[in-house]
């Protein structure tokens, strides 16, 4: 009996370690970015691309089985700019399983001015007019998914991060936009910041935490 007992805590020890083992094998991430939920055509806002200059890119999560992942990457200073569908030039190994809970968290630092920028055009019905969204302050922006996910041993995976379009400006009317001031730049542009445009501003900056999404695809 004695014996018995020692053979099956020796198979249960060996298949923990096994499990262990297993969940610390790597899966393959690559960053992306999207603009979602975007609609073009008369007095619908389109966003185009834009940039910011991060110093920090951490990813967190928890799953099923295994511990926490907490993975932090500090960034080279230098600007990195985004259209739709277009790579981040970020990458990163991070821990097999069934993740219920995840983030992607872009850090951005305010050396250069503005070190947030989206830029897009706005259709009136007379004509498109150029606008760009201007952030000056440090940031975090984090990105979360809508379902939990699985991701699998030595698979590659498109981690998709973005903008959902249409929330971002839910709140901003088409009398707000008739109202903006424009800037004669060398292309008249409606510039929206702390500064200029501070209503559109400030209905930004309500709306973009719950408007940043982020998928997982193979």
């Amino acid at each position: 009996m004695r014996l018995l007992f020692s053979l099956l805590l020796l198979v249960a020890l060996g298949l923990s370690s096994c499990k262990k083992y297993k969940l610390k094998q790597p899966a393959y991430l690559n960053f992306k970015w999207e603009f979602f939920e975007q609609q073009s055509g008369t007095f619908h806002p389109v966003v185009t691309g834009g940039y910011f200059y991060l110093n920090q890119f951490r990813v967190t999560g928890t799953r099923v089985e295994g511990p926490p992942v907490d993975i932090v990457q500090a960034l080279p200073a230098g600007k990195t700019s985004f259209s739709a569908g277009g790579s981040l030039g970020l990458s990163m190994d991070i821990p097999i399983g069934e993740y219920n809970q995840f983030s992607v968290e872009l850090g951005v630092v305010n050396d250069m001015q503005p070190c947030i920028v989206l830029n897009g055009e706005y259709n009136n019905g007379a004509s498109i007019i150029p606008f760009r969204i201007e952030w000056g302050t440090d940031e975090i922006l984090t990105f979360l998914p809508s379902a939990a996910f699985e991701l699998k041993k030595k698979k590659n995976y498109d981690v998709t991060i973005g903008v959902d379009v249409e929330k971002l400006f839910q709140s901003i009317t088409i009398n707000d936009w008739a109202d903006a001031n424009i800037t004669p730049e060398p292309t008249s542009t409606i510039v929206i910041s702390e500064n200029f445009n501070h209503k559109l501003f400030t209905e930004i900056k309500k709306q973009i935490a719950g408007a940043l999404i982020l998928k997982v695809s193979e």
